[in-house]
């Protein structure tokens, strides 16, 4: 039971730059991945149509960029999101606590915070993109948040115990597959699951039925996402990125994680895209990759971490956009929405889709580029983002958070951080 004393001031806020650094890294393999899945996917490509397509015989440079794409963009970009997600809100949590608010208010705090960030992704996939990750983020958020008081041990027994399903059963369908290759023989086209909208009210439609399609997964969402959002939280409780030093053996550990899964399930995965290896295998390799892949998301971030040990206040100036980016990530994925959006779709400019996987990639640097300009220009102007601007309002009112938590009462419980 805690004690009934007077809430302390919040500590100066000190924040570090590997968390941001991380989101703007993020949303370029998003870009990556999402163009050749959602906005262009290729429906005529000869071969390698999930990354991008090559149209006749594949040239030295698209075979590498076939591999590098498995290797290093698809299920990597996603999951290195959805750990930063659960830190977040671990940080949001620790914030609360410091300024003495008892668990059930800073639930409900955080309720209020990731419920108008759902409905902020709802806005979003109707409206823009139906392949919205915002939406998902909050669900699997407002789950976590009922875990808040959990001590770390049980929170990671859980994670470990639903990552270690997700690997287990995708490697299993995925090596079924390999014995089983006429079930593959719809052959990785992504361009059945894009939006072929002839206008924009087709577009919203389509969005529509996609998001309910969204809602009603909810319970695998949970399950895939989740072991993630809570290894976030956990590192975020126990300072992993704030002391790296302390935590290397953890980060580096994670590192060879992450590089195994790379070497052992994306390079294959490349390979066989590319008719190296059977070409068989692509799809089973897919499948495990989905599961495998989701431990790509903390080895990322160790990665990171590891790397990139400053502060806002020692930021190296070349690293400011990245960081900027990051800072302003929401804003950051909903512009790069609106990009694609003129871009792709065939009631706009309508390119892309044909272009094949060079092009595309190129494309899609060049987007990622333009919002890593928009948030550096901002930066400057210590501009927030617009959109974060709107969902701190939302969640906190104008007047936002007080320092201290101050009910009616003289005496004020803190309740401790649970460990």
């Amino acid at each position: 039971m805690s004690t009934p004393v007077a809430a302390p001031a919040p500590a100066q806020k000190v924040r570090y730059i590997a968390p941001d650094l991380a989101r703007g890294l993020a949303l370029l393999g998003i870009a990556l991945a999402n163009l050749p899945t959602a906005w262009a996917a290729p429906e005529t490509a000869d071969s390698a149509g999930y990354f991008g397509g090559i149209h006749g015989d594949a040239g030295m440079a698209e075979q590498i960029a076939v591999v590098l794409h498995a290797m290093f963009v698809h299920v990597r970009g996603l999951p290195l999101f959805t750990t930063l997600l659960g830190f977040g809100v671990g940080l949001i949590t620790l914030s609360l606590w410091r300024r003495g608010f008892p668990p059930g208010k800073a639930k409900r705090v955080l309720w209020r915070r990731y419920g108008f960030l759902a409905l902020i992704g709802v806005v979003h996939l109707v409206l823009l993109f139906f392949g919205d990750i915002i939406l998902q983020y909050s669900l699997v958020a407002l789950v976590l948040i009922s875990m808040i008081t959990l001590r770390d041990r049980t929170l990671m027994i859980i994670a470990w115990v639903m990552l270690g399903l997700n690997v287990v059963i995708y490697t299993a369908i995925g090596v079924a597959l390999m014995f089983f290759p006429a079930v593959t023989d719809f052959a990785m086209t992504p361009g059945e699951f894009q939006s072929s909208a002839d206008s924009y009210l087709h577009y919203l439609g389509f969005n529509a039925a996609a998001g309910l399609a969204a809602v009603a997964s909810f319970p695998i969402l949970v399950f895939m996402l989740g072991p993630l959002v809570i290894i976030g939280f956990v590192w975020a409780r126990r300072g992993v990125l704030i002391d790296a030093a302390a935590h290397r053996t953890l980060l580096r550990s994670w590192v060879a994680v992450g590089a195994a899964v790379v070497l052992i399930v994306g390079l294959p995965w490349g390979l066989a895209a590319i008719g190296v290896l059977p070409e068989t295998w692509e799809v089973p390799f897919s499948v495990i990759n989905t599961g495998v892949g989701l431990l790509t998301g903390p080895a990322a971030l160790a990665l990171v971490a590891l790397l990139f040990q400053g502060t806002v206040d020692t930021l190296n100036p070349a690293l400011r956009a990245f960081v900027a980016l990051g800072q302003r990530s929401m804003s950051g994925y909903i512009l790069q929405s609106i990009l694609f959006m003129v871009i792709t779709q065939s009631f706009l400019l309508g390119w892309g889709s044909e272009a094949g996987i060079l092009p595309q990639m190129g494309l899609a640097f060049g987007v990622w580029l333009a919002t890593l300009l928009w948030a550096f220009v901002w930066d400057l102007f210590g501009w927030p983002g617009p959109i974060e601007w709107v969902h701190r309002r939302l969640s906190y009112g104008r007047e936002g958070l007080p320092a201290v938590y101050r009910p009616q009462e003289l005496a004020v419980p803190v309740a401790r951080e649970p460990r």
